[in-house]
């Protein structure tokens, strides 16, 4: 994973065009929307904060806030680096063995139907 720092964005991208790069999760949400929940941290050259600071106070975005912001910035030509990832969704629906350790420290996120988020590209809010 690239840290999100001033220097790092400034290595990722080329200077002339603005671009995204994908600094850690998947370019795209994946799977079943039903079953995972895909969040994002935006780093660019108007992030107040870098490195670990970054993490502990950049807004987490839903998908649609995501590409919003991205179009935001690639407008005024600034590049970003994105950062991903996915939570599983709470719903008795999935196959989720609620007794099994591996889940007592997991936080998850909402069901599908209890999502107020908007539906994006690919079916994921």
């Amino acid at each position: 994973m690239m840290h999100p720092t001033y220097k790092n964005l400034e290595k990722a991208t080329d200077g002339a065009n603005a671009n995204v790069y994908y600094a850690s999760g998947s370019p795209a949400p994946q799977g079943n929307p039903s079953m995972y929940k895909y969040f994002w941290r935006v780093f660019s050259a108007q992030s107040p904060w870098e490195d670990d600071d970054f993490f502990t106070h950049a807004p987490v975005l839903c998908a649609a806030d995501c590409e919003k912001e991205v179009q935001r910035l690639l407008a005024l030509n600034l590049s970003c680096l994105l950062y991903g990832f996915r939570r599983p969704r709470k719903d008795p629906a999935n196959p989720w063995d609620m007794n099994n350790p591996k889940w007592a420290n997991v936080q998850f996120a909402v069901s599908w139907d209890e999502d107020v988020d908007p539906i994006v590209t690919g079916g994921h809010k």
